[in-house]
């Protein structure tokens, strides 16, 4: 998991999720509500994934989440 700030200096955690048919998601959650958003990726494996979310920088994944998609579990 990594935290992160947005554009705006709100804080978002950001972890990785296993999506359907083997691909991987990030989910971003903010701190200062209940706002989540998920963000597919190209990526087969968890651990491909898990790397991936430790080599991008704070930019890298304040673009991500501005692709991102509202999402609710379940």
């Amino acid at each position: 998991m990594r935290t992160f700030e947005d554009a705006t200096g709100r804080r978002w955690d950001v972890a990785v999720s296993a999506e359907s048919y083997g691909t991987q998601r990030l989910i971003f959650a903010a701190r200062a509500d209940s706002e989540l958003r998920a963000r597919e990726l190209d990526l087969s494996s968890r651990l491909e994934a898990e790397q991936l979310l430790l080599r991008l920088t704070d930019g890298e994944l304040r673009a991500l989440l501005e692709t991102a998609f509202r999402w609710q579990p379940g």
